[in-house]
């Protein structure tokens, strides 16, 4: 898969050496073949990295060692979620985009305003040239797969538009005209915001390009036709499923994660079972009239639920309790309590509340 648009790779090497402090070191994929790179973010159920060229590497956590796991975090340092509100963003993208971005409001660009936006997971990148018609048609052929993406997954991409090779005024047409949905970087400025300008594609070139918070490579599509365009959002839908706690397919992950960093953390005291993964749905409960679940569950050392002991709930009907037990036993996807370094048995003391 290719990560970055064809750009000159020493650009790209000057601006990561420029971005971050993190170290490039030897990193091993599920292959057993190393690679070097510098650790970027924690995204869901994926270590981010970014290579010395400047692309971006994603490797599912079970493909680390937990040592690797215990590195990568505390290269990184803790992690950050996403503002509530994008004027408050905390990604290393995100917040330099502040100011920068313009939305079309009529036949004009004005500032667009941040407040009323969360900063987003996600960054579509836009990368388009007014002269090749080929540019003009991607910005079509994105507008519904675009929307449909964000109805799916509001609040958690953004799609912003990125002019090359053409002017100021070229770069408000080509928005204009297509009527895109998605923000535009102000043209002017455009050179301020070096992670995008040194990715911008050469002349009679464009793409999209998916992209981190932090502005790390996830995913490029250069050059595309309408099957590329269609393939590219259906990869960033997969994506965004995975990044949801709640999404089943990333509880193994996410788990073998938070195992290694709470056997390291905990190597001198203790701590109890983590829930990971909650197979109890509040839609389902609630269309059930079930508002409320409290139980104790135990634990194994190896993180699975040995017992469940529901408590006691007139609200809850009695012939819904055995099924409730069954699903938290057989589901749920726990990190085991760990003593000084070692797993062991514990006990979690469970609880859900669903809003009315």
């Amino acid at each position: 898969m290719r990560l970055i648009l064809p750009r000159l790779l020493c650009f790209l090497a000057l601006s990561t050496a420029l971005s971050s402090p993190a170290k490039i070191e030897d990193w091993k994929d599920p292959q057993g073949n190393t690679f070097k790179a510098e650790p970027s973010e924690a995204l869901g159920p994926f270590a981010l990295f970014r290579t010395p060229t400047g692309a971006g590497r994603r490797l599912p956590w079970r493909a680390l060692s937990p040592a690797d796991c215990v590195r990568f975090d505390e290269q990184v340092g803790p992690a950050t979620v996403a503002a509530a509100h994008w004027s408050d963003a905390s990604g290393k993208l995100t917040g330099r985009l502040r100011g920068y971005l313009r939305e079309i409001a009529g036949v004009s660009p004005v500032q667009a305003d941040l407040t009323n936006r969360p900063e987003p997971q996600l960054l579509i990148v836009f990368f388009v040239d007014n002269s090749v018609s080929q540019s003009w048609d991607m910005l079509g052929k994105s507008i519904a797969p675009y929307q449909a993406l964000l109805a799916k997954h509001p609040g958690e991409a953004a799609g912003i538009q990125f002019g090359a090779n053409h002017g100021s005024q070229e770069h408000v047409d080509m928005a204009v005209k297509t009527n895109v949905p998605w923000l535009l970087v102000d043209f002017d400025e455009q050179k301020r915001i070096t992670p995008l300008f040194l990715l911008s594609p050469r002349r009679t070139e464009f793409g999209l390009l998916m992209m981190s918070r932090d502005g790390v490579p996830i995913s490029a599509a250069n050059n595309p036709d309408a099957e590329a365009i269609t393939r590219f959002f259906a990869d960033a839908e997969v994506l965004l499923e995975l990044l949801h706690p709640g999404n089943p397919l990333s509880w193994a992950d996410r788990a073998h994660h938070l195992k290694s960093l709470q056997a390291a953390r905990h190597a001198q005291d203790r701590a109890g079972p983590i829930l990971v993964g909650d197979p109890l749905v509040p839609k389902g409960l609630k269309e059930r009239g079930i508002f409320r679940v409290e139980a104790k569950i135990d634990v194994g050392a190896d993180g699975k639920a040995t017992g469940v002991t529901l408590k006691d709930d007139p609200a809850i009907p009695a012939a819904m309790a055995p099924a409730l037990a069954k699903a938290l036993q057989r589901s749920s996807v726990f990190v085991p309590a760990v003593d000084h370094g070692q797993f062991v048995a514990g006990t979690y003391e469970y609880l859900t509340e669903v809003p009315r």
